[in-house]
């Protein structure tokens, strides 16, 4: 398995806010895809790659904060997220609001030809 897909990828559509701390700036993002490992977003203001940066959003009225890194962006204004740290409480909170949301589908892998 590809190491980008050890694990459930879920829909998400969920409305969050991104911190950049050296420009002490925040921007309003939308997580499209989410795991217990990143994830996908599209918004602006997002840092550029390899930059560290604090991921929030509010679930069923629990804060869940997760530090993190931009491990890739688009030209179409998606960005890719890592989690590097969270709290047990934003853990556990996100574990909950990720068992309320659709699996995304795994998309067929490419054949190689010989």
């Amino acid at each position: 398995m590809d190491e980008r897909r050890q694990v459930p990828r879920y829909l998400a559509d969920v409305n969050a806010e991104l911190s950049n701390p050296p420009t002490d700036s925040a921007s309003k993002v939308v997580i499209e895809i989410l795991s217990v490992q990143g994830c996908c977003l599209r918004g602006t203001g997002i840092p550029e790659i390899g930059r560290k940066c604090r991921l929030s959003l509010e679930w069923q009225g629990d804060r869940i904060h997760a530090e993190s890194e931009v491990a890739w962006k688009s030209i179409q204004g998606l960005a890719g997220l890592k989690f590097l740290s969270m709290d047990r409480e934003s853990s556990e909170s996100l574990r909950e609001l990720l068992a309320t949301l659709r699996m995304q589908p795994m998309a067929p892998m490419k054949v190689e030809e010989d």
